[in-house]
Protein backbone atom coordinates (compact mmCIF):
# COMPACT_ATOMS: atom_id res chain seq x y z
CA UNK A 1 0.00 0.00 0.00
CA UNK A 2 1.48 3.43 -1.02
CA UNK A 3 1.52 5.52 1.83
CA UNK A 4 -0.33 9.09 2.50
CA UNK A 5 1.68 11.76 1.19
CA UNK A 6 1.64 14.30 4.18
CA UNK A 7 -0.14 17.83 3.77
CA UNK A 8 1.61 20.62 2.61
CA UNK A 9 3.91 22.34 5.73
CA UNK A 10 3.47 25.43 3.50
CA UNK A 11 0.60 28.18 4.10
CA UNK A 12 -2.21 28.51 1.38
CA UNK A 13 -1.70 31.51 -1.06
CA UNK A 14 -3.70 34.32 -0.86
CA UNK A 15 -7.14 34.14 -2.43
CA UNK A 16 -7.50 35.67 -5.80
CA UNK A 17 -9.92 38.08 -5.44
CA UNK A 18 -8.02 39.70 -2.22
CA UNK A 19 -6.31 43.31 -3.09
CA UNK A 20 -3.25 42.41 -1.24
CA UNK A 21 -2.90 38.69 -3.52
CA UNK A 22 0.20 37.10 -4.13
CA UNK A 23 1.50 37.92 -7.29
CA UNK A 24 2.21 34.29 -8.05
CA UNK A 25 3.02 30.82 -5.92
CA UNK A 26 5.74 29.18 -7.51
CA UNK A 27 6.33 25.41 -7.12
CA UNK A 28 9.31 24.30 -8.35
CA UNK A 29 10.48 20.63 -8.47
CA UNK A 30 13.52 18.81 -9.31
CA UNK A 31 13.20 15.85 -11.85
CA UNK A 32 13.11 12.28 -10.73
CA UNK A 33 16.26 10.13 -10.73
CA UNK A 34 18.04 9.01 -13.55
CA UNK A 35 20.54 6.47 -14.25
CA UNK A 36 23.17 8.90 -14.77
CA UNK A 37 22.58 9.86 -11.46
CA UNK A 38 22.20 7.27 -9.83
CA UNK A 39 26.02 6.43 -11.14
CA UNK A 40 27.09 10.11 -10.39
CA UNK A 41 27.60 11.12 -13.81
CA UNK A 42 27.30 14.72 -14.35
CA UNK A 43 24.19 15.38 -17.22
CA UNK A 44 23.77 18.41 -18.14
CA UNK A 45 22.08 18.82 -20.70
CA UNK A 46 22.60 15.60 -22.39
CA UNK A 47 19.04 14.23 -22.47
CA UNK A 48 18.39 11.39 -19.95
CA UNK A 49 15.59 9.65 -19.30
CA UNK A 50 14.21 9.08 -15.82
CA UNK A 51 14.74 5.39 -14.73
CA UNK A 52 12.17 3.43 -12.68
CA UNK A 53 12.80 5.00 -9.56
CA UNK A 54 12.59 8.32 -11.42
CA UNK A 55 9.46 7.47 -12.63
CA UNK A 56 8.17 6.53 -8.86
CA UNK A 57 9.39 8.91 -7.28
CA UNK A 58 7.54 11.67 -9.69
CA UNK A 59 4.64 9.44 -8.91
CA UNK A 60 4.36 10.58 -5.70
CA UNK A 61 4.45 14.23 -6.56
CA UNK A 62 1.37 13.87 -7.96
CA UNK A 63 -0.40 13.06 -4.49
CA UNK A 64 1.33 15.70 -2.71
CA UNK A 65 0.43 18.65 -4.89
CA UNK A 66 -3.27 17.13 -5.24
CA UNK A 67 -4.48 20.20 -3.24
CA UNK A 68 -2.55 22.61 -4.85
CA UNK A 69 -4.55 24.58 -7.18
CA UNK A 70 -2.28 24.49 -10.18
CA UNK A 71 -2.74 26.46 -13.32
CA UNK A 72 -0.13 26.26 -15.58
CA UNK A 73 3.26 23.86 -15.74
CA UNK A 74 6.35 24.92 -17.21
CA UNK A 75 9.45 22.09 -17.43
CA UNK A 76 12.36 22.06 -19.28
CA UNK A 77 12.83 20.71 -22.82
CA UNK A 78 15.04 17.86 -21.39
CA UNK A 79 12.75 14.53 -20.82
CA UNK A 80 13.71 13.77 -17.73
CA UNK A 81 12.30 17.25 -16.20
CA UNK A 82 9.29 17.26 -18.63
CA UNK A 83 8.47 13.50 -17.97
CA UNK A 84 8.63 14.34 -14.35
CA UNK A 85 6.14 16.99 -14.59
CA UNK A 86 3.30 15.28 -16.54
CA UNK A 87 3.82 12.71 -14.28
CA UNK A 88 3.20 14.79 -11.12
CA UNK A 89 0.26 16.58 -12.72
CA UNK A 90 -1.48 13.26 -13.85
CA UNK A 91 -5.12 13.45 -14.09
CA UNK A 92 -5.23 17.14 -14.87
CA UNK A 93 -6.33 18.71 -18.14
CA UNK A 94 -2.88 20.88 -18.21
CA UNK A 95 -0.67 20.90 -21.15
CA UNK A 96 3.43 20.65 -20.12
CA UNK A 97 4.66 23.64 -21.11
CA UNK A 98 8.55 22.60 -22.39
CA UNK A 99 10.80 26.09 -22.36
CA UNK A 100 14.73 25.66 -22.70
CA UNK A 101 14.82 28.43 -20.41
CA UNK A 102 14.82 25.90 -17.76
CA UNK A 103 17.67 23.43 -19.00
CA UNK A 104 20.24 22.05 -16.27
CA UNK A 105 23.34 24.22 -16.22
CA UNK A 106 25.96 23.10 -20.45
CA UNK A 107 28.79 20.94 -18.47
CA UNK A 108 30.19 20.91 -22.09
CA UNK A 109 33.30 18.47 -22.53
CA UNK A 110 32.32 17.05 -18.75
CA UNK A 111 28.94 15.85 -19.60
CA UNK A 112 29.20 11.72 -19.36
CA UNK A 113 31.87 12.17 -16.67
CA UNK A 114 31.99 11.69 -12.74
CA UNK A 115 33.58 14.28 -10.83
CA UNK A 116 36.72 12.76 -10.05
CA UNK A 117 37.13 12.24 -13.82
CA UNK A 118 36.65 15.84 -14.24
CA UNK A 119 39.60 16.61 -12.03
CA UNK A 120 41.42 14.12 -13.31
CA UNK A 121 41.28 15.54 -16.56
CA UNK A 122 41.42 19.22 -16.00
CA UNK A 123 42.48 19.61 -12.51
CA UNK A 124 43.21 23.05 -13.09
CA UNK A 125 39.83 24.02 -14.37
CA UNK A 126 38.06 21.83 -11.76
CA UNK A 127 39.32 23.59 -8.67
CA UNK A 128 38.75 26.85 -9.94
CA UNK A 129 35.16 25.73 -10.35
CA UNK A 130 34.97 24.30 -7.37
CA UNK A 131 36.01 27.44 -5.72
CA UNK A 132 34.03 29.93 -8.32
CA UNK A 133 31.34 28.26 -10.18
CA UNK A 134 29.51 31.33 -10.74
CA UNK A 135 32.16 32.52 -12.92
CA UNK A 136 34.01 29.55 -13.83
CA UNK A 137 32.95 27.52 -17.03
CA UNK A 138 33.84 23.98 -17.74
CA UNK A 139 35.55 23.46 -21.18
CA UNK A 140 32.68 24.37 -23.54
CA UNK A 141 30.08 24.51 -21.01
CA UNK A 142 28.39 27.26 -18.73
CA UNK A 143 28.79 28.94 -15.66
CA UNK A 144 25.74 29.82 -12.74
CA UNK A 145 26.33 33.52 -13.89
CA UNK A 146 25.38 32.34 -17.80
CA UNK A 147 22.50 30.34 -16.20
CA UNK A 148 21.36 33.03 -14.07
CA UNK A 149 20.70 35.10 -17.19
CA UNK A 150 19.17 32.82 -19.03
CA UNK A 151 16.41 31.88 -16.02
CA UNK A 152 15.69 35.53 -14.70
CA UNK A 153 14.00 36.54 -18.34
CA UNK A 154 11.76 33.13 -17.69
CA UNK A 155 10.83 34.30 -14.10
CA UNK A 156 9.60 37.25 -15.33
CA UNK A 157 7.60 36.18 -17.73
CA UNK A 158 5.64 33.60 -15.75
CA UNK A 159 5.04 36.28 -12.67
CA UNK A 160 3.70 39.02 -15.61
CA UNK A 161 1.82 35.90 -17.45
CA UNK A 162 0.56 34.56 -14.06
CA UNK A 163 -1.12 37.08 -11.71
CA UNK A 164 -2.64 35.57 -8.81
CA UNK A 165 -2.13 32.10 -10.10
CA UNK A 166 -0.39 28.59 -9.13
CA UNK A 167 2.34 27.66 -11.39
CA UNK A 168 4.27 24.50 -11.03
CA UNK A 169 8.19 24.23 -12.82
CA UNK A 170 10.08 20.85 -13.27
CA UNK A 171 14.04 21.64 -13.88
CA UNK A 172 17.48 20.78 -12.54
CA UNK A 173 19.76 20.93 -9.54
CA UNK A 174 21.96 23.52 -11.02
CA UNK A 175 18.20 25.88 -12.12
CA UNK A 176 17.27 25.08 -8.79
CA UNK A 177 20.31 26.33 -6.96
CA UNK A 178 20.41 29.20 -9.00
CA UNK A 179 17.09 30.34 -8.82
CA UNK A 180 17.70 30.05 -4.98
CA UNK A 181 20.76 32.54 -5.14
CA UNK A 182 18.66 34.76 -8.18
CA UNK A 183 16.05 35.27 -5.51
CA UNK A 184 17.81 35.68 -2.03
CA UNK A 185 20.49 37.79 -3.90
CA UNK A 186 23.08 35.31 -2.65
CA UNK A 187 26.23 35.04 -3.86
CA UNK A 188 26.50 32.44 -6.74
CA UNK A 189 29.63 31.02 -5.48
CA UNK A 190 27.66 30.07 -2.45
CA UNK A 191 24.95 27.89 -4.32
CA UNK A 192 26.37 24.33 -2.97
CA UNK A 193 24.57 25.21 0.04
CA UNK A 194 21.06 24.64 -1.02
CA UNK A 195 20.18 21.16 -1.35
CA UNK A 196 18.19 20.11 -4.70
CA UNK A 197 17.29 16.49 -4.25
CA UNK A 198 15.70 14.39 -6.63
CA UNK A 199 12.24 15.31 -6.53
CA UNK A 200 12.47 18.06 -3.97
CA UNK A 201 10.05 20.95 -3.72
CA UNK A 202 10.65 24.82 -3.40
CA UNK A 203 7.68 26.74 -2.74
CA UNK A 204 7.84 30.21 -3.58
CA UNK A 205 5.71 33.54 -3.04
CA UNK A 206 6.62 36.46 -6.36
CA UNK A 207 5.18 39.16 -4.23
CA UNK A 208 5.63 42.91 -5.16
CA UNK A 209 8.22 43.56 -2.54
CA UNK A 210 10.16 40.24 -2.89
CA UNK A 211 10.41 36.64 -3.04
CA UNK A 212 8.85 35.07 -0.04
CA UNK A 213 10.35 31.42 0.30
CA UNK A 214 7.79 29.14 2.40
CA UNK A 215 9.49 25.47 1.77
CA UNK A 216 13.04 24.22 -0.04
CA UNK A 217 14.25 20.51 -1.08
CA UNK A 218 11.53 19.23 0.74
CA UNK A 219 11.28 15.49 -0.26
CA UNK A 220 8.58 14.68 2.65
CA UNK A 221 6.51 13.42 -0.38
CA UNK A 222 8.98 10.10 -0.17
CA UNK A 223 9.30 9.66 3.03
CA UNK A 224 8.72 6.01 4.44
CA UNK A 225 9.51 3.84 1.61
CA UNK A 226 12.87 3.11 -0.69
CA UNK A 227 12.28 6.28 -2.80
CA UNK A 228 14.62 8.60 -0.89
CA UNK A 229 17.11 11.08 -1.35
CA UNK A 230 19.64 9.48 -3.93
CA UNK A 231 21.67 12.17 -5.99
CA UNK A 232 21.86 15.41 -3.91
CA UNK A 233 25.17 16.45 -4.94
CA UNK A 234 26.09 18.98 -7.60
CA UNK A 235 24.34 20.37 -10.97
CA UNK A 236 23.97 17.16 -12.71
Amino acid sequence: MTPQSPAPPWPASTPRSDATAVNVRLIVVRHGETTWNAENRIQGQTDIELNSRGEAQARRLRARLAEEPITAVYASDLQRAWRTAELAIEGRDLPVVRDRAWRELHFGEWEGLTSAETVARDPEIAEARRRQPGIVRPPGGEHLGDLRDRIAPAIEAIRLRHQGETVLVATHGGVVRTLGCHLLAMDLNLAWRLGAANVGLAVVDLLPDGPVIHAWNDTAHLLGDQLGLASIEGAR
